[in-house]
């Protein structure tokens, strides 16, 4: 099974509101932990847990309860994980090279690596999460050497990161 249809498909089968917007939607911050969290394979899991926004019969409560137990997802503060927030490019690095680093992945950022015309723009807690994604081909660069760390991830768009992530990551 090809990955990168399958979870497009599925996004597409759970979110429906990405189906019928005009413009493509943003990928909200529980609708991409669903989608690593199938490209996972699915893990059986409790519900999200210590999270007040996340309620126990959301559709990404046990994603979330998974990426949680595993330290993927660390919340946005206030016990809060702000679910249906669309995800930043920023966040979705931070989760991918953590995900990477538990499955034993290289996630090292070799010295010289090059810096984005944006980089004041990244948050400090991202900065090598976001450059590591990009070195590695996860991220592509904006026109003009710009990372755009604030900027958001159509449903296409995540669906070939985690396709990238899962095939053409060593």
């Amino acid at each position: 099974m090809r990955i990168s249809a399958a979870l497009l498909l599925l996004f597409l089968l759970l979110f429906p509101r990405a189906r019928a917007a005009a413009v493509p939607a943003a990928v909200t911050r529980g609708e991409f932990v669903v989608l690593l969290w199938e490209s996972a394979g699915a893990v059986p899991g409790v519900a999200a847990q210590g999270f007040s926004d996340v309620l126990r019969d959301d559709a990404c409560s046990t994603a979330v309860g998974w990426a949680a137990e595993r330290r993927l997802v660390l919340g946005t503060g206030g016990g809060r994980f702000e679910p249906d927030r669309p995800i930043t490019r920023e966040e979705a690095a931070v989760l991918l090279r953590r995900w990477a680093a538990l499955q034993g992945r290289d996630t090292f950022l070799p010295d010289g690596v090059a810096e984005c015309n944006d980089y004041t723009d990244v948050s400090p807690w991202a900065d090598d999460s976001l450059y590591w994604a990009a070195d590695t081909g996860l991220l592509a660069w904006s026109p003009g050497g710009r990372l755009d760390p604030s900027g958001t991830l159509t449903p296409k768009e995540a669906a070939d990161v985690l396709y990238r992530f899962q095939y053409d990551q060593p």
